[in-house]
């Protein structure tokens, strides 16, 4: 059985096999209200890159390989971008606060 799981590992790790996650989570505005209904992008530095449209609670769920990714969010043609963060599998959750003054968005609990 051992051998059998070895096996296995070694099949995965050499297949070009990635890792999917996915980034969960809501976004705030800075008066603390949802960002409701607003297309979110997700980027990495090489070439990948995903949008999605949160709810009406700001919410937002995307499926990603594992790594590391930014978070944009275009609002009346100003962007706002968040930190680097690494995905894991099989969930990430990070809820963020758009900060005007900085463009930025902030993790929050």
């Amino acid at each position: 059985m051992k051998k059998i799981f070895s096996v296995l590992v070694l099949v995965i790790l050499f297949s070009g096999i990635v890792m999917a996650g996915a980034l969960f989570g809501r976004i705030l505005q800075e008066n603390g209200k949802p960002l409701a209904k607003t297309v979110i992008t997700i980027e990495d530095e090489k070439s990948f890159k995903k949008s999605i449209k949160t709810n009406e609670f700001g919410g937002y769920s995307v499926e990603l390989p594992d790594g590391e990714r930014e978070l944009k969010v275009t609002i009346n043609n100003v962007q706002y971008t968040s930190e680097m963060i690494m995905i894991f599998s099989p969930k990430t959750r990070q809820n963020w606060k758009i900060e005007n003054q900085n463009k930025k968005l902030m993790k929050t609990k």
